[in-house]
């Protein structure tokens, strides 16, 4: 027997461009595009610091707007090493965050 459709979680249906939230690093709102099958995700930061376990970045979260910055704080999870589509290689910093979406 099968348990009704009432009984399950109602799921949640979302575009591939979606605005979230990411409150652990003050970011209330922000445009990203969404990838089903992705295990992490790509955050457009720059003026990195690492300061040991920590790490301090700016990130525009307006498109198109350069004048609006928010510096954020993290701690470090971890460093990858990723190679773009041209096949350089880079360390990137991996951080874990709450996201709030709708």
């Amino acid at each position: 027997m099968h348990p009704s459709n009432e009984s399950r979680p109602q799921k949640t249906v979302i575009g591939w461009r979606e605005w979230i939230g990411l409150p652990g690093l003050g970011l209330d709102q922000i445009k990203v595009k969404v990838d089903t099958g992705a295990r992490s995700s790509a955050l457009h930061a720059f003026e990195i610091e690492q300061h040991g376990d920590e790490v301090f970045f700016n990130v525009h979260p307006h498109q198109k707007n350069n004048e609006f910055v928010v510096a954020c704080r993290a701690m470090i999870l971890d460093t990858r090493r990723i190679r773009d589509s041209g096949g350089r290689e880079e360390d990137r910093i991996v951080i874990r965050t709450p996201v709030t979406l709708g």
